[in-house]
């Protein structure tokens, strides 16, 4: 997600401790996908009509050339770097359920295409794909609506098929009616298990790189890592991966005085209020954690001071745009770059000396400590 506060890319090169870590690598372009993965189906699309003993329904031969000039079509303009994404994702996504769904209109209605469950066999693998990719390209939401959509349409497909043809087709229309029924099922399941697997990825890249901290070791009230969990972390990372590590510190300015004028309990929701704002803003491989008295960490890792501070204002900004039932949170942030700092517990201490500076300027802003002399 971009923020509007940040000046400069939220993809970071790595610090050279991270160099080669798998979370770090470059992920291909969706363009760069099409022109790896088309060829092959295309090539898939072709070759049973080069191998005439597979037995595919002259119908069917008929209609497969559409489809492979369809591919050919998307492949090529994936190599025209002017012409959008979302115009190939579209012609595939339409062009490819216009076919599927032509194909089993004709297998169920066509008396003539022959060789009805053999034909279907070759359909299978293919539509729990097309219902997966709406997700891919176009973004959860569009996704699962557009995934129902195709779904819904295959079962009033299936539903004509069995109230029409199917006791004039005997046995095969049996089978045919099973295998569509099937269809439906794994078609439903790979929908559902696409569902929940996004749900877990994305609560996962909420919490960070550590998101296998046991419950135990986390703040009661927000969930996010306690301190002991934090500085097992910090301590870990130091000895695998020092250079670039930064520990930012915040705390809510004058939450005492919220908390004598609206209530312990909205002093509370504010701070996991303020919780969620971080943990919604921070880039993935970052994590936020609760180190007790009203005060919140932020372990990441970045190039140099001058990325610490920049990263820090933009969190500083994320929570002051962010009210809660008319209060208008501000933090303080003490900020730390590791710096021969012998272990977590040191690199703790001095971001928080780092915030006190920060609260004693007037809070609502952002105090990097300075480098210690070597």
């Amino acid at each position: 997600m971009r923020d509007s506060f940040l000046p400069l890319p939220e993809v970071l090169p790595p610090a050279h401790g991270w160099r080669g870590r798998g979370v770090f690598r470059r992920e291909p372009g969706r363009r760069d996908v099409y022109q790896l993965v088309l060829p092959l189906v295309l090539l898939g699309t072709l070759l049973p009509l080069a191998l005439p003993g597979l037995g595919m329904p002259a119908a069917f031969a008929a209609t497969s050339p559409l489809l492979a000039g369809l591919l050919g079509l998307v492949l090529a303009l994936s190599l025209v770097q002017r012409v959008p994404l979302r115009v190939l994702d579209l012609l595939l996504l339409v062009g490819g359920w216009i076919f599927m769904l032509g194909q089993l209109a004709l297998l169920l209605f066509a008396p003539g295409v022959g060789g009805g469950t053999r034909a279907a066999a070759g359909i299978v693998p293919w539509f729990p794909l097309f219902l997966l990719m709406h997700s891919w390209l176009l973004g959860e939401q569009w996704g699962r609506v557009l995934g129902r959509a195709a779904l819904g349409a295959t079962l009033l497909l299936t539903a004509a098929f069995a109230v029409g043809p199917l006791p004039a087709r005997g046995a095969e229309g049996s089978a045919l009616l099973n295998s569509m029924l099937q269809l439906l099922l794994a078609g439903g399941a790979a929908l559902l298990c696409q569902q929940v697997a996004t749900r877990r990825a994305t609560s996962q890249a909420r919490q960070g790189a550590w998101a296998s901290i046991p419950d135990q070791e986390r703040d009661a009230l927000t969930g996010l890592p306690a301190r002991r969990a934090l500085e097992r972390v910090l301590n870990r990372h130091l000895t695998r991966h020092a250079p670039g590590l930064t520990v930012a510190v915040l705390t809510v300015d004058g939450l005492e005085q919220v908390e004598e004028e609206r209530g312990i309990a909205f002093a509370q929701a504010l701070r996991a209020h303020v919780a969620r704002t971080l943990s919604a803003a921070i880039r993935e491989g970052d994590v936020v954690g609760c180190l007790g008295d009203h005060t919140l960490a932020v372990l990441m890792r970045v190039p140099d001071g001058r990325f610490a501070r920049t990263t820090c204002e933009r969190l500083r900004l994320r929570v002051a745009s962010r009210p809660l039932d008319g209060v208008l949170p501000t933090v303080s942030v003490g900020v730390v770059v590791w710096a021969g700092h012998p272990d977590g517990r040191a690199l703790l201490a001095d971001a928080q000396q780092a915030l006190s500076s920060a609260r004693a300027s007037g809070g609502n802003r952002v105090h990097l400590s300075p480098v210690p002399a070597a």
